[in-house]
């Protein structure tokens, strides 16, 4: 057999770069062909509404009342020249279920403090006693205490940060109980009279009917507890006031008010069972 001639080197190394060219090349145009990667959003775990909560408020609330109106014997008729209540503080609470991400119910009881009711039946009047030219004014001062009990309905507007408002109705009853102002006799000009009269009015009591609004926002402080700060507004229907004064010997229903208002301003807890 004849000797293999040797291969040059140069020549080995010419090839190999020859075959490592190729292989990147078609290493591209497979690449090339190959479909373009997608990467998959991420998998979407359905979150689960629904759920109880309890919740507690603290508040301070202002309330108006309008038209007060009361009887001067059996059919004449007078009306408040100034009439006011003072502020006060409320606690409150209900159970509440939350429907969707979006919706939610709740069954909530407030009660207001007593507060002062200040009222003037009449000013730079005659006095009673009947002096000549003798002028006074009546002070009429009572006191109001309400409890509600309301039906809400809540609509959350998306959560923000962990911040979620709302806006919401509600509709239900009040219980009002008014204490019966007592009636003082100021004079204010000319002789004295003989006497200031002091007459002291049967208190009133009763549920009426109420409806309101509220809105507000809660924020996240853990999964199942929020905390909640809002405002409700809250209309009561009209109603009875106070008795006949004690020396009047009159039995009945001697004064009315019209709608009394009241506008809240709330803080409280929300805790979720779920």
């Amino acid at each position: 057999m004849g000797s293999l001639k040797r291969v040059p080197t140069k020549l080995v190394s010419i090839m190999a770069s020859a075959l490592i060219a190729t292989a990147i090349s078609a290493t591209g145009s497979i690449a090339a062909d190959l479909p373009p990667i997608v990467e998959l959003p991420p998998e979407v775990v359905p979150q689960s509404y629904g759920g109880w909560y309890l919740r507690g408020d603290i508040g301070y609330a202002k309330a108006r009342v309008d038209g007060v109106t009361y009887f001067q014997g059996a059919s004449q008729t007078g009306k408040f020249e100034t009439h006011s209540l003072d502020n006060g503080w409320l606690i409150g609470g209900g159970l509440g279920y939350q429907i969707n991400d979006w919706f939610r119910v709740d069954v909530t009881s407030n009660y207001h403090a007593q507060v002062d009711f200040k009222g003037s039946s009449a000013q730079n009047v005659a006095c009673s006693d009947g002096t000549v030219n003798a002028i006074c004014t009546y002070s009429d001062n009572g006191s109001l205490q309400i409890t509600t009990l309301m039906a809400n309905a809540y609509f959350d507007l998306g959560t923000y940060q962990g911040l979620t408002p709302y806006v919401g109705a509600a509709l239900g009853g009040a219980y009002l109980h008014w204490t019966g102002p007592e009636n003082i006799e100021y004079h204010v000009a000319g002789p004295a009279p003989a006497v200031t009269a002091l007459d002291t009015h049967g208190n009133r009591s009763g549920w009426r009917f109420a409806y309101g609004l509220n809105a507000g926002v809660s924020y996240d402080i853990s999964s199942n507890m929020k905390i909640d700060a809002g405002y409700t507004w809250t209309q009561i229907s009209e109603g009875e006031m106070f008795g006949f004064g004690r020396t009047s010997g009159l039995e009945g229903t001697q004064g009315y008010h019209k709608q009394l208002s009241v506008h809240a301003f709330k803080v409280g807890l929300r805790y979720t069972f779920n």
